[in-house]
């Protein structure tokens, strides 16, 4: 599978996987609101599993999107298009992202902590399946604003400049305001990385005239710093890199990626996976069509 979660991509449909849960009726309302933003329309997918009751599941599923659609769509005045495929929904939202060529990813989720661990797990293992961009939303509605104050985590790694790409078409629909947060590190060389990469990232800011800031985070665990300064800036998105790692052919998510994407406060959480061999100035940026 071709990875373009970072990759330009030239498409006109935004994509909901739902499960007719509260989290997902308000990943639809931010993807409509997005989709205004950006000129999209947007394709509501549920996956049933194989089994006796499959053709049951189905239908009900189709009449229920049918309403779900029609509802919003005379609302919104945003094209909602509805399927049902079967399958995992591990694999099978993947395939359908590739199969329209999803520009982005809107998916609920209802955390990883409690009683909902195995709810968020499952939301982890679809991420790093699909080579896709996500945003992914608890229960927390879109400001009127939108994406104004936007987070921007930065670490040693040379993957997370890859996020600034996004960040940057963000900026030009919201005029958003970038908080970055440089990660503490003890370890000279880390320390040494992470600088370089925060001063990659204002300049790459400065170049495209966005507004942003610059904040060290204190010594300590980098989820809560993470979490901390968020609040403290009244963050509507964190953008993450999802820093994978290859295990047995397949990815993996770290600790810190989980805990951002289950935070407390319910901030929205971009998402991105990798690109080997690629930074954030090798490419031009997504085609999202006109203002």
């Amino acid at each position: 599978m071709e990875n373009k979660s970072i990759r330009p991509v030239d498409s006109d449909t935004i994509m909901v996987p739902t499960d007719f849960t509260e989290a997902a009726e308000n990943a639809l309302k931010h993807a409509l609101n997005l989709a205004k933003i950006f000129s999209k329309k947007v394709d509501l997918l549920h996956v049933v599993a194989d089994g006796r009751s499959a053709s049951a599941e189905e239908d009900l599923a189709l009449a229920k999107m049918k309403d779900i659609a029609g509802k919003h769509s005379s609302v919104s005045g945003i094209k909602i298009d509805y399927w049902v495929r079967r399958g995992s929904i591990f694999d099978a939202i993947g395939e359908f992202a590739d199969e329209i060529d999803a520009a982005l990813v809107v998916m609920g989720t209802h955390g990883v902590t409690g009683l909902q661990h195995v709810v968020g797990s499952k939301a982890l293992r679809v991420i790093t399946n699909a080579n896709r961009p996500f945003v992914v939303v608890q229960k927390k509605p879109m400001r009127d604003h939108g994406f104004k104050n936007i987070v921007l985590p930065i670490d040693f790694s040379k993957q997370t400049k890859q996020k600034l790409v996004w960040a940057a078409e963000l900026s030009a629909r919201f005029n958003s305001e970038f908080h970055i947060l440089a990660a503490h590190e003890s370890d000279e060389y880390a320390a040494k990385a992470v600088n370089n990469n925060v001063a990659y990232a204002e300049k790459y800011l400065k170049d495209r005239n966005c507004k942003f800031s610059v904040t060290h985070a204190l010594k300590g665990d980098f989820t809560k710093e993470t979490m901390r300064f968020s609040a403290t800036v009244d963050a509507d998105l964190i953008v993450i890199m999802t820093n994978q790692e290859k295990e047995l052919a397949h990815y993996i998510i770290g600790p810190y990626e989980q805990n951002v994407i289950a935070n407390d406060a319910q901030i929205p959480v971009m998402t991105l996976n990798p690109v080997d061999n690629m930074t954030a100035n090798s490419g031009h940026l997504f085609n999202f069509g006109n203002y």
